[in-house]
């Protein structure tokens, strides 16, 4: 959530964090985040953020430990606006990762676009393992060097389900 610091107007954001990860916020240091109103995603670091406060303990009857980012203002940003929060720690070395707009869901599965040859695709299904927000690692479904398509995969799951492939811009 987020909500405006009466002292200096800066934001702060709020993260709740599930007390099975409490082990990784020794490694937190930013975040990334969208919120409803104009489904876009934000760096905590471009917002010249700073974390301000994690908890030690949890509230009562509350199995979360709050964390806390101050930052700068920006325009679309509205104190009260809740936000999903993608926490920042560690990176991992050599992992795979496209950008979540490549991703297509369907019924909890998620699947991409892999062109095979010119206009040609294959729809492939994707194990995912952690998401930023922006960027989400590819566990297994597709290797590397392969060519996803990162956007414009629901054209093609359309054009696929009429028959014909989408036009591109001109007609051949």
């Amino acid at each position: 959530m987020l909500f405006r610091s009466t002292k200096n107007q800066k934001l702060i954001l709020r993260a709740d964090v599930s007390l099975k990860d409490a082990g990784k916020i020794a490694t937190l240091r930013e975040a990334n985040f969208t919120v409803a109103q104009n489904n876009l995603t934000y760096s905590t670091k471009a917002l010249n953020a700073r974390l301000v406060a994690v908890a030690k303990t949890t509230g009562d009857n509350v199995p979360f430990l709050p964390v806390h980012f101050e930052m700068d203002s920006k325009p679309g940003l509205i104190s009260g606006s809740f936000a999903e929060v993608f926490l920042k720690t560690a990176p991992i070395e050599n992992a795979l990762v496209i950008p979540v707009t490549a991703l297509i869901e369907e019924q909890g599965i998620f699947y991409v676009y892999v062109q095979t040859a010119g206009e040609s695709f294959q729809k492939r299904e994707v194990q995912l393992g952690v998401n930023d927000g922006q960027e989400v690692q590819v566990l297994s479904g597709l290797q590397e060097g392969e060519r996803a398509v990162t956007k414009g995969g629901y054209q093609i799951k359309l054009s696929t389900m009429s028959g014909t492939l989408p036009a591109h811009g001109h007609e051949h």
